[in-house]
């Protein structure tokens, strides 16, 4: 029996998984690049144009950031879903397929002839996830939804004002990017049903519903506060200048509380009633944090870590993005890879966490649009002269001008 550990334990168990994502965005591609980093193979569908991802930002050598973080490893099929033969093809994919991953408005999908019930009756071991602004029914269902339109919606942005008072949306796409965890996690339980003898299913998540789970603790604090206003849970916390930049520091009890007044030199505050508890010290907190304010910006942020990190403090280096792929920790672990993308060059990229190797350069670039329509139609039995039948009516795209170019 070989009782060697499996360092990446997930990294293959969708091995044989068909993923058919018709997803655009950011939610549903994440969702189906999961299941895919997970070993599943994912087939990307998207009109000629491209999944509307590919165009957000500044687009590069015809990738935008947002495209090369949500579709790697993906094969890209570009075809007109409005054409019966464009649907044909769609049938046979999702004929063979596992997984279903769409984020059509509600309503959509079935007018293609690629919602649930069309596809059951093709496959009912399908398990089909619909992914939504508002979810699949009620007053919304027709409101185009985003991640800032249900963060606003939802309180986010009211809870995060800046310091005038004004509404701020949190990055980076926050709601989105639970969306598709949540979305793969329930696909994840669906397959497990299946696989104990249950029949598909039909998943619905909602941008709606996965913001207001996020804010779950917030929920049930606005509740029991009653009216009074919210507060921070301890102090001091927050983002302190240092004579050379910033630190976080969060006092997350009573020791860690003493060990900061005697870090900072204000070893009077531990005499002081007013500051004996985490709930007392909420009531003076704004002089606490003026306090080691005062205090950190004497000295550089070094001095300051070092002493923190000495005496078990809780507090975080604040870093930019160049600062965070050179940390000793992120390159001990092997966060930050290397895909290597055409026309671009080395592009830095996370893996799935619990999934992840850090033995090597991530796998799997990301697809120009309709990179991989000839080889996919191949599978699904279309011969060569079908193919270029397909192509000369414009049903089916074989490859873009930023392929070729590559």
């Amino acid at each position: 029996m070989n009782s060697a550990i499996d360092p990446n334990p997930l990294h293959s168990v969708y091995d044989g998984l068909r993923v058919l994502d018709l997803s655009q965005g950011i939610a549903g591609p994440y969702c189906a690049q999961i299941l895919g980093q997970m070993g599943a193979q994912v087939t990307k569908v998207e009109p000629f144009h491209g999944d509307w991802g590919r165009t957000m930002g500044v687009p590069r050598e015809g990738f935008s950031a947002i495209a090369l973080a949500f579709n790697r490893g993906k094969r890209s099929l570009a075809l007109d879903a409005q054409a019966d033969s464009g649907r044909e093809v769609l049938h046979r994919l999702a004929a063979r397929a596992d997984v279903v991953v769409q984020s059509f408005r509600p309503g959509v999908a079935d007018r293609l002839g690629v919602g649930y019930a069309a596809l059951r009756e093709i496959n009912p071991r399908l398990v089909y996830a619909s992914i939504s602004g508002f979810g699949l029914s009620g007053p919304y269902v027709d409101r185009p939804g985003t991640d800032s339109v249900v963060q606003a919606l939802t309180g986010l942005t009211t809870a995060n004002c800046d310091g005038a008072g004004l509404p701020q949306r949190v990055k980076p796409f926050i709601g989105d990017l639970s969306c598709g965890v949540y979305t793969a996690n329930a696909i994840g339980g669906a397959l497990f049903a299946r696989e104990r003898g249950r029949s598909g299913a039909h998943i619905d998540v909602s941008l709606l519903a996965t913001m207001a789970a996020l804010q779950n603790s917030s929920l049930i604090d606005h509740a029991l506060r009653r009216g009074e206003p919210a507060t921070s849970v301890t102090y001091p916390q927050g983002i302190f200048s240092t004579a050379d930049g910033y630190v976080l520091v969060f006092a997350m009890n009573n020791a860690m509380f003493a060990a900061i007044c005697r870090v900072i030199g204000r070893s009077d505050w531990l005499a002081d009633p007013r500051m004996d508890t985490p709930q007392h010290r909420i009531q003076v907190g704004e002089e606490i944090n003026k306090g080691v304010a005062q205090a950190l910006r004497s000295r550089p942020t070094a001095y300051w870590t070092n002493r923190f990190r000495e005496n078990d403090i809780l507090y975080g280096e604040v870093k930019d993005y160049d600062q965070f792929q050179e940390d000793e920790q992120v390159r001990h672990l092997g966060l930050v890879q290397t895909l290597s993308q055409p026309g671009l060059g080395d592009v830095p990229f996370v893996g799935l966490p619990g999934a992840h190797s850090a033995s090597g350069p991530a796998d799997g670039r990301v697809p120009a649009v309709g990179e991989d329509t000839q080889a996919v139609l191949l599978e699904l039995d279309y011969s060569p002269g079908d193919i270029i039948a397909l192509a000369q009516e414009g049903i089916i795209q074989l490859a873009a001008p930023a392929a070729a170019a590559h």
